[in-house]
């Protein structure tokens, strides 16, 4: 037994660390809303599994995000959710997730065709890490954006419809991260739009 432990325990102690100056900037990140605002094109090198690092991707993915820049953000949130410890507090493990999902919607709401469909399944696969109500939110606005881009088949429109009302009752904000509730309503109003529009229309 004690072999065997001490391997992990070296290897527990030797467990790599982000540089100081990673640190220090994701200090002032934390602390000045500046700081996060030009963190879309500052250098920075920080690869390691770290709240340190997390905070850095996540707020170079929001400053990206805030310039229109989709690909870029959509990049930094995978990189902040892929570094951000499982020890980490429940709101930051969730962040990253939540702000991929964003990201991707936006992005898809600009694209057609094939991208279209490819970013809607990203978001489906990125839902995992966030909270029931959350996901269902998202799920959601992928079955909405589904019916309104007409791939989904006429015999399977009304049990389509069904879903997204299942997610969308389902839908909540989570404490500890941005609200949704008005966004929520948003996805109701669309939804009772396309019940109204179905012909014939559905049970």
């Amino acid at each position: 037994m004690r072999a065997i432990l001490l391997p992990l325990l070296l290897l527990t102690a030797c467990a790599p660390e982000p540089a100081r100056e990673a640190v220090t900037l994701a200090g002032a990140v934390r602390r000045d809303p500046a700081v996060a605002q030009a963190m879309a094109d500052r250098p920075f090198d920080c690869a390691v599994r770290d709240r340190a690092c997390a905070t850095l991707w996540l707020a170079r993915g929001a400053a990206c995000a805030r310039q229109g820049r989709a690909d870029c953000a959509i990049a930094a949130f995978r990189q902040a959710d892929s570094l951000t410890p499982a020890d980490a507090p429940a709101a930051e493990r969730v962040e990253p997730a939540l702000r991929l999902a964003d990201a991707l919607e936006a992005r898809r709401d600009r694209a057609v065709a094939a991208a279209r469909r490819a970013d809607n399944d990203a978001i489906l696969a990125a839902l995992a890490p966030l909270p029931a109500g959350l996901a269902a939110h998202y799920r959601a606005g992928v079955g909405l954006n589904r019916l309104l881009a007409g791939d989904v088949p006429p015999a399977g429109r009304c049990g389509a419809l069904a879903a997204v009302a299942a997610d969308v009752a389902d839908a909540a904000s989570a404490p500890g991260l941005p609200p949704i509730d008005d966004r929520i309503a948003q996805r109701r109003a669309a939804l009772a739009a396309l019940r109204a529009a179905q012909n014939p229309g559905c049970p």
